[in-house]
C-alpha cells in the first residue's frame, strides 16, 4: 500500500486547528546479531544499509515537516530499534539537529536505546548531541541467565557502561530486565537488585517473555518451561522489591524514581499523539493510525519519493478509539479517568462500558478511586483478560 498518510492527516489537523503535542519515534532496524527471543523488526547490520537508512530517515523528517510542521509541537523523541546505539554521536547529533530545524521541538526527553555492548567512549558524545535519557537493554546481571538467553556480554561490561554513563553526566538512565525466563532463579533476582542498588538508575523496566511463536528461543523455552506460578512469583518479587527500594511502579512493567517516568512511552499508554519514522514504525494522529512497512528494502526503495509504503492505514471510529484508550490506559497504575474519557468523546454512549465496569468492580478485578478506574496491582498478570472482558462484547 503506497500513499502519503500525511496528506489526510494534514486535512484532519487543518480542521482541528492549533498545534498538538506529539512524540516522535525513529526506528533504527539494524543489529550486529539477532537475539533468539526478539520479535521486533530488525535485520543484521550492513554499513551500506546503515548509510541508506540515514539518508532515507532524513527524507522522512522532511516529508513529515512539509505537511505537518504547522500543526505539531514535538515534546519527546525516542530512538528505538534494533540497536540505535550503532549510531555514532555525530550521526545522532545530525538527526536531532535536522528534527529541530524542520519541526518545532520542545523536548525535555530525548531517549536513545543502548545495547550493553555499545562503545563506552560514545556516551559523552551522545549526551552532548542532545540525548537526555539512555535506556539499556540489560535483561539480567546474572551470567547464567545471560548465557541461557543467548547474550554474549558479561555483567561486568554492562556495569562498566552504566558507571561510564553516570560519570559522563547522564541524569536519566533506564535499565530493562526480563523475568519469567529459563535459567532465572530467586538468586538471579537478588543479583539484579544488588546491581540496581549499586548503580541506582532512574528507571527500571521488568518485562515478561512474549510472542515466542516465530522466534528461535521457543525451542529453549519448550525444553525449560517456566510455570505461570513461577512467573507470577518472580514478577511479584520484582514488583514489591523495587517499590521498597524507591522505584515507584507506574505501569505494569515499569518503575521509576519520582519524576523519571518515561514521558515518551506514557504517550502510548495515555493514548496521546505520536509519529513514527522508519520501517515498522507506527503513528497515531487525530483519528488516523498507520504502520510503515516492515520490509526494510521496500522502505529504502521509496527514497526520494513523496510517499510511504504502509502495512496498515486505519481511520478510527469513536468506538475504536474508546477501546484502544481503555486498553492502553488500564496498563497504568493510575488507570483512566472516566470524566476525561467522556470529555474526549462527548457524543459517544458509554452505557455498555458502564455495565461492564460495574461487574468487574463487584468481582474485584477493577478498583475505583474518585472518577478513575484501575486494575489492582495483584491483578496485573491477568490484565489482558480483564481488558478483554471490558472492551469486547
Amino acid at each position: 500500500m503506497k500513499l502519503n498518510p500525511y496528506i489526510q492527516t494534514f486535512r484532519r489537523m487543518s480542521e482541528a486547528g492549533g498545534k498538538i503535542e506529539s512524540g516522535l519515534y525513529l526506528h533504527y532496524p539494524f543489529c550486529v546479531s539477532k537475539c533468539p527471543y526478539c520479535h521486533f523488526s530488525s535485520v543484521l547490520y550492513e554499513s551500506e544499509l546503515h548509510r541508506m537508512w540515514l539518508q532515507r530517515i532524513e527524507q522522512e523528517i522532511n516529508l513529515l515537516a512539509r505537511f505537518l510542521a504547522c500543526y505539531l509541537r514535538i515534546d519527546t523523541v525516542y530512538f528505538g530499534g534494533g540497536t540505535p546505539s550503532l549510531l555514532g554521536p555525530e550521526e545522532v547529533q545530525l538527526l536531532i539537529s535536522r528534527i529541530k530545524q524542520k519541526l518545532e521541538v520542545e523536548a525535555e526527553e530525548i531517549t536513545l536505546e543502548v545495547n550493553p555492548q555499545a562503545d563506552p567512549e560514545w556516551i559523552p558524545g551522545w549526551l552532548e548531541s542532545g540525548i537526555t535519557r539512555l535506556s539499556f537493554g540489560v535483561q539480567s546481571f546474572d551470567p547464567s541467565v545471560l548465557r541461557k538467553i543467548g547474550r554474549s556480554y558479561s555483567p561486568a561490561e554492562v556495569i562498566n557502561l552504566l558507571e561510564k554513563s553516570k560519570q559522563s553526566g547522564a541524569k536519566n538512565i533506564g535499565v530493562d530486565l526480563m523475568t519469567g525466563i529459563p535459567g532465572e532463579s530467586l538468586s538471579s533476582i537478588e543479583i539484579n537488585f544488588q546491581v540496581l542498588d549499586q548503580i541506582r538508575p532512574e528507571h527500571v523496566s521488568v518485562y515478561l517473555l512474549e510472542e515466542l511463536e516465530n522466534v528461535p528461543f521457543r525451542r529453549i523455552w519448550e525444553e525449560n518451561p517456566v510455570s505461570e506460578e513461577q512467573t507470577a512469583e518472580r514478577y511479584e518479587c520484582y514488583r514489591s522489591g523495587l517499590e521498597e527500594k524507591g522505584w515507584r511502579q507506574y505501569e505494569i512493567s515499569n518503575f521509576a524514581s519520582p519524576g523519571f517516568e518515561c514521558r515518551h512511552n506514557l504517550k502510548y499508554w495515555k493514548y496521546r499523539p505520536f509519529v513514527g519514522l522508519g520501517p515498522a514504525s507506527s503513528s497515531h494522529l487525530a483519528n488516523l493510525r498507520w504502520t510503515v512497512t516492515s520490509d526494510i528494502r521496500e522502505w529504502l526503495e521509496t527514497g526520494g519519493k513523496e510517499e510511504v509504503v504502509l502495512d496498515e492505514f486505519l481511520e478510527l471510529t469513536p468506538e475504536d478509539e474508546v477501546r484502544e484508550n481503555l486498553a492502553s490506559s488500564l496498563r497504568l497504575t493510575e488507570g483512566v479517568s472516566l470524566e476525561e474519557l467522556a470529555s474526549r468523546y462527548p457524543f459517544f454512549c458509554f452505557s455498555a462500558y458502564e455495565r461492564k465496569i460495574k461487574k468487574l468492580l463487584e468481582e474485584g478485578f477493577l478498583l475505583k478511586k474518585g472518577d478513575r478506574i484501575m486494575i489492582p496491582p495483584e491483578n496485573f498478570l491477568v490484565s489482558n483478560w480483564i481488558i478483554s472482558e471490558l472492551i469486547f462484547p
